[in-house]
C-alpha cells in the first residue's frame, strides 16, 4: 500500500540475546550505542503501482516501483488475467509497467479489458512534484461501457448503476504530496443498509451481476435477491465487496527553492586625491573638409 507524502526515520534496535552473548564491557558499549544511534530510512519520494483489488478478490498493488533518494526504480510484469468467464478473462491487462524516479512517478498498462466496463488500448497514470504538482490520466482508444471517453482534466464519476460506482482521475492532494488514481471499480459502493430491499433496477442487473463476477448465473427460485444482504452472499459467502484499481502515482512535492538576491554593484566612488575615471560622452562633431 502507498504511504501518501512517505517521509519516515526509524530507529534502529539490538536484539537482547547478542547483548548477552558478549562479555560485560562489550555488552554495556552495545546497549549505550543501541540507545543513541539510530538509522536514517531512505526518503521514499514518489511511487506507483498499476492494477490491485480489494475484497472478495484480493490481489496486491503490482507491479509497484518506489523512488528512495532519488533513486530510479522500474517494475514490470508481462500480463494479468484474472476471473475467467466462459474461457474469457474477465480481467486482462498487458505490458504493466511501474516507474518512479525523484519526484515523478508513473504507470503505464497495454490492451486493457477490465470486466467490459473500461477498454482502453494504452493507459497512463501519472504525477509530478514539481512546481506545486502536477497530476493526471493519459488514455489512448478508451471507452467506458462502450462509450468512447478522453482524458478528463479533473475527476469524472460514471453512474453505472446503483450497484456499480467507477471513478476516473482522482486526485488527492496534502501539504507532501500529491496522489492520483487512474481508474477505479467500486461494487456496492452503498452497503451501509444491507437489509435495503433491492429496487427495480437492481434486481435487474443482480443476476448478471453476480453471473460477471462468479462465472454462474444465479438460480433464483433458490436464492432470490431481494435484499443487499442476499446480493452480497450471492457474490461471496464473506460478503466483501469489490474494488478495483488500475493505475495509481505518489510523488513527494518538491520543496520550493529560495531565490538568492543577486548581489548589489556599488559604483565606485573617487578616493580623495584620486583623479575620477572617465567616461564616454556622445557629442556631435561639426564636418570640415
Amino acid at each position: 500500500m502507498i504511504t501518501k507524502g512517505t517521509r519516515r526515520v526509524k530507529t534502529s534496535k539490538f536484539a537482547g540475546a547478542g547483548a548477552a552473548a558478549v562479555g560485560a564491557a562489550t555488552a554495556a558499549a552495545v546497549l549505550l550505542l543501541g540507545s543513541t544511534a539510530a538509522s536514517a530510512e531512505p526518503v521514499v519520494d514518489s511511487s506507483a503501482y498499476v492494477f490491485r483489488t480489494d475484497g472478495l478478490l484480493s490481489i496486491s498493488p503490482s507491479p509497484y516501483a518506489e523512488s528512495r533518494d532519488g533513486d530510479h526504480d522500474r517494475q514490470s510484469v508481462a500480463d494479468v488475467t484474472a476471473l475467467p468467464l466462459h474461457g474469457k478473462p474477465g480481467i486482462g491487462l498487458s505490458a504493466l509497467v511501474a516507474e518512479a524516479e525523484g519526484h515523478r512517478a508513473e504507470a503505464t498498462v497495454a490492451k486493457v479489458n477490465l470486466l467490459d466496463v473500461l477498454k482502453a488500448e494504452t493507459f497512463r497514470t501519472w504525477c509530478d512534484g514539481a512546481d506545486g504538482g502536477s497530476a493526471g490520466v493519459d488514455l489512448v482508444n478508451a471507452s467506458i461501457l462502450g462509450t468512447p471517453v478522453k482524458a478528463p482534466a479533473e475527476e469524472q464519476r460514471f453512474d453505472v448503476s446503483p450497484l456499480l460506482q467507477v471513478t476516473l482521475n482522482q486526485q488527492d492532494r496534502d501539504d507532501d504530496s500529491i496522489t492520483v488514481t487512474g481508474f477505479t471499480l467500486t461494487l456496492l459502493p452503498n452497503r451501509d443498509d444491507p437489509k435495503r430491499p433491492l429496487n427495480k433496477e437492481e434486481q435487474e442487473v443482480a443476476p448478471d451481476l453476480v453471473g460477471l463476477v462468479t462465472g454462474q448465473l444465479p438460480d433464483l427460485q433458490k436464492t432470490p435477491l431481494r435484499t443487499v444482504d442476499d446480493l452480497l452472499r450471492a457474490l461471496s459467502p464473506k460478503g466483501d465487496l469489490l474494488k478495483i484499481t488500475v493505475g495509481s502515482a505518489t510523488c513527494a512535492l518538491e520543496e520550493e527553492k529560495e531565490h538568492e538576491a543577486e548581489p548589489v554593484v556599488k559604483k565606485h566612488e573617487p578616493e580623495p586625491g584620486e583623479a575620477p575615471r572617465p567616461e564616454v560622452v556622445q557629442k556631435s562633431l561639426p564636418v570640415t573638409g
